[in-house]
């Protein structure tokens, strides 16, 4: 590999990798509940759901 390709693969890889932790700290941030599920939903809340 040359070093210009390395240094591109190395950029590449800082981007995703702040790209990542920018998501992160967002969803932190934000504090909002990562997992959600159809079996914790309270379907009694709203009576237009259909079940």
């Amino acid at each position: 590999m040359s070093y210009r390709g390395f240094l591109a693969e190395l950029l590449m890889a800082e981007c995703d990798d702040r790209a990542r932790r920018r998501s992160e700290r967002r969803i932190k941030t934000a504090a909002v509940p990562r997992e959600k599920s159809l079996r914790t939903f309270e379907f009694e809340a709203n009576p237009h759901v259909d079940t």
